[in-house]
């Protein structure tokens, strides 16, 4: 069983920090070395100071630790009072696309052992930013970014309780630099939280982003619950993950794919590549067309692909147009994918890493994981343009995946590779951090129970 449990979030102060804009953060793993650097400077507040600190291990954890601790001395950083739950709301457009609301809300979600089948991940892991993550917590006893995590409910029950809070003005407010609006409501009614949690405990809970962050907190569970010998499993501070909770069948979620960009290839690899993608591929040319915007026309090309039920991978090495990679029927069950399962074998990024990646180009897996040729990034503008510029040689451009492919691949206790999913919009760091210590209790609430949720001893 999930459990799902309110907490004291530790939140910037209101008075302090009135506008919340210089201080919040994407999450730190798409945060690039050049733009850390501009949150840093906006403010001297700003959550990347904590959350992906400057300098070189071990003292760039010790510094954050000091300068969070620090932030709360001055009251920069307030703990509330009781434990609640943090709802809010994300209301954002993707090119393309009708403008979305995404509700979820900010939780602890007890941390499950390896190989559960309540809590599932859906992507490998790999160990540097596993031992970054866990440092980080160890250092400063704390959770500064949320995991990202999925919940089923398709008639929305839950969905409805938690949106209920839109009757009264957000509590927090902010437009982040990709434009997304983000507003934040304080869940303090015990009723209410007991309803969430409850009705949350007989279903699966699918971790969407954050399998590095959920990892560590497992670590750190795990080293710090060695010191500990009264307090029975599961009931202190570090056996619970900050997660942010979504619906996976509400109509605000977005999956975006993570489009691969290729650089310092040989010049003959990329002349010879068209000849050696033909063992496995059927090759499209397409030529842009007038005025339209480059990125949807490759876009449309690829859903019309799998509208006909069809895996393609579609390629840009720059000029006046693009080319269509239609995987040839029968590759699905050859020798090159047939050792996958079939819920991992029939994922564009499956077919790309396996086919194009390695048969073709002649990247070893280890390579790929390294990532010192590969660039990746969910818009397909932004993978063309850096073609253009000389940032890359070749970029390929894949569809989205689909919702019942993560999920049945995380069922089966598969992994995708990494890098298969992009959810957008991202949960702001910084909107709550949770802060512990090894001997606070966390008190979860149970359905319909008509008490208060009491603060967390410690």
């Amino acid at each position: 069983m999930a459990t799902v449990a309110p907490f004291r979030g530790l939140l910037y102060s209101a008075s302090r920090i009135p506008d919340l804009t210089t201080v919040v953060a994407p999450p730190y793993d798409v945060i690039s070395t050049e733009k850390a650097q501009e949150y840093r400077a906006r403010d001297s507040h700003n959550i990347v100071h904590v959350d992906l600190p400057a300098g070189e291990a071990p003292g760039r954890y010790a510094r954050a630790a000091q300068m969070l601790s620090r932030w709360r001395e001055e009251g920069v950083l307030e703990r509330d009072n009781a434990p609640a739950l943090y709802v809010t709301s994300q209301r954002y457009s993707v090119r393309g696309m009708p403008e979305k609301v995404r509700w979820g809300f900010i939780g602890l979600l007890r941390i499950e052992e390896e190989g559960s089948a309540v809590v599932l991940p859906h992507e490998k892991t790999h160990d540097e930013p596993r031992a970054d993550r866990l440092d980080l917590i160890l250092a400063t006893r704390g959770q500064i970014s949320p995991i990202f995590v999925l919940f089923s409910d398709p008639p929305g029950e839950i969905s409805s309780t938690i949106e209920a809070v839109s009757h009264r003005p957000a509590d927090r407010w902010v437009s982040d630099d990709a434009g997304v609006d983000t507003r934040m409501w304080r869940m303090g009614d015990p009723e209410t939280i007991g309803s969430i949690c409850g009705a949350l405990r007989e279903r699966k809970i699918w971790i969407a982003d954050g399998h590095h962050r959920y990892a560590a907190a497992r670590e750190a569970r795990d080293r710090l619950r060695a010191g500990q010998t009264a307090a029975p499993p599961g009931s202190l501070s570090y056996d619970y993950v900050l997660a942010y909770f979504s619906n996976v069948d509400a109509p605000g979620l977005t999956i975006l794919p993570y489009h691969r960009v290729l650089r310092g290839l040989k010049r003959t690899d990329l002349t010879h590549l068209p000849r050696k993608l033909e063992t496995h591929f059927d090759l499209k040319h397409f030529s842009f067309e007038g005025f339209n915007h480059r990125a949807e026309q490759v876009r449309r090309r690829l859903r019309e692909v799998t509208d006909r039920g069809r895996l393609a991978v579609a390629l840009y090495s720059g000029g006046a147009g693009f080319m269509l990679l239609l995987l040839k029927p029968g590759q699905l069950t050859g020798p090159l994918l047939a050792d996958l399962p079939a819920p991992l074998r029939e994922l564009d990024v499956s077919v790309l890493q396996r086919a194009v990646l390695e048969a073709s180009l002649g990247f070893t897996p280890g390579a790929q994981r390294e990532g010192t040729s590969l660039r990746y990034t969910e818009d397909v503008e932004r993978a063309m343009s850096w073609v253009d510029a000389g940032e890359g040689q070749a970029a390929f451009l894949l569809n989205p995946p689909r919702r019942h492919q993560m999920l049945e691949a995380a069922e089966a206790g598969l992994r995708m590779p990494q890098k298969s999913t992009y959810f957008y919009p991202k949960v702001l760091t910084g909107l709550v951090i949770n802060a512990f210590d090894p001997a606070e209790e966390v008190h979860s609430v149970a359905q319909g129970s008509s008490h208060a949720p009491t603060a967390a001893k410690g």
